[in-house]
């Protein structure tokens, strides 16, 4: 059964312009976890005392999901983590070479050193360890079998594949994540980034090729284009693969409490919380979602917590409005349901309000 990690207190807060109070980190920490996700990733200690002190806050709520603390494969990382109370760490480093070679001025033999040295700190003080190679994707293949290795021998629980810039494709991931749990036994999380919009595919491809865990943020929050969003995620796994662990119809509340704190605007074309993603206008559309909203819908508007909207503008058609003229037991006769089409459709930009409609039509009636 794939696992969800919920990564809005950390990767969340790297979003420019975002900051959460520990106040705000318990609240979204809550409803995260009555939604059901499986861990919360609440923050890296050694940024800030503000980020720490969240951290420890979020970990000391008692709740259900596991909460892990994001950290450098460094002693000191671990030691700011374990003063917070979390179960679980991830510890990172690239194996990049460029970047170990003009960042971390180090080769691959010192940092698997350094790995190992990390995992067993972390392991011989009671934490559970998922190591990512950051920028995994286009490390070396060989250097991620290596590191990844050194850092199982070393007593890590899991391995994380971190799309790290959003450079990667389902057909680049599925296989490489493959063969990374054939070359080496690891219970393999993923942390896909969205800069080509492929977050949420290249996360259910490196599922379908053995992923037990998926990380994501409440709205697709995170470093420039975000990583995979919350409610796409699973909304997805509901409908793909019939995951139906997680209380769906919290989604819009828990996207609007982030939305809130985070001053981040949810787009109105967003899926599953957007304005529009349960809203039809085109008459053959609509004709069809008031028959049976299947037609239209991928999964039913009330299973997610939403209401279905028609909107009502040149593209609506009689369907629609003979089902407003019902609802509100408006009795019109041919006639006049012609004549007040015909008003609706003679508006060439924008849309009427229901009560723009029904006025109209009370005063064609009279």
């Amino acid at each position: 059964m794939v696992e969800i990690l919920d990564s809005t207190l950390r990767e969340g807060e790297q979003t420019p312009g975002v900051t959460f109070t520990v106040d705000e980190k318990i609240r979204i920490a809550d409803m995260l976890d009555r939604f059901g996700v499986d861990f919360i990733e609440a923050g890296h200690p050694a940024v800030s005392p503000d980020v720490k002190e969240g951290l420890k806050a979020v970990a000391r709520q008692g709740l259900k999901a596991k909460v892990l603390a994001h950290s450098r494969a460094m002693i000191s990382d671990i030691d700011l983590a374990l003063e917070c109370d979390v179960e679980w760490i991830g510890l990172f480093i690239s194996v990049l070479d460029d970047r170990l070679k003009d960042h971390f001025r180090k080769d691959l033999c010192q940092v698997c050193d350094l790995v190992e040295d990390a995992v067993e700190y972390a392991k011989d003080h009671g934490l559970k360890v998922r190591y990512t190679p950051e920028d995994t994707l286009r490390s070396d293949f060989e250097s991620v079998v290596r590191v990844s290795r050194a850092a199982l021998e070393a007593g890590a629980d899991r391995i994380g594949v971190a799309d790290t810039v959003g450079a990667a494709i389902p057909s680049m991931i599925g296989p490489f994540v493959k063969d990374l749990i054939d070359r080496t036994g690891a219970s393999i999380n993923v942390h896909c980034h969205n800069d080509l919009g492929l977050a949420l595919a290249n996360s259910l491809t490196a599922f379908d090729n053995g992923a037990i865990l998926i990380d994501a943020c409440v709205n697709g929050l995170g470093e420039r284009a975000g990583i995979t969003d919350l409610s796409e995620l699973a909304v997805a796994l509901k409908v793909h693969y019939g995951v139906d662990k997680y209380d769906l119809e919290m989604l819009p509340e828990l996207s609007s409490l982030v939305e809130g704190l985070s001053g981040m605007k949810v787009a109105s074309n967003a899926p599953i919380v957007g304005r529009n993603a349960f809203s039809h206008n085109g008459g053959l559309h609509v004709s069809a979602a008031l028959l049976r909203p299947s037609f239209y819908e991928v999964i039913p508007a009330e299973a997610v917590g939403r209401e279905r909207r028609f909107e009502i503008d040149k593209f609506s058609g009689t369907d629609l409005l003979e089902s407003i003229l019902s609802r509100h037991t408006l009795d019109l006769d041919r006639a006049q349901k012609d004549r007040l089409l015909c008003l609706i459709k003679s508006r060439e930009k924008g849309s009427f309000s229901l009560e723009e409609v029904l006025g109209a039509a009370r005063a064609i009636k009279a």
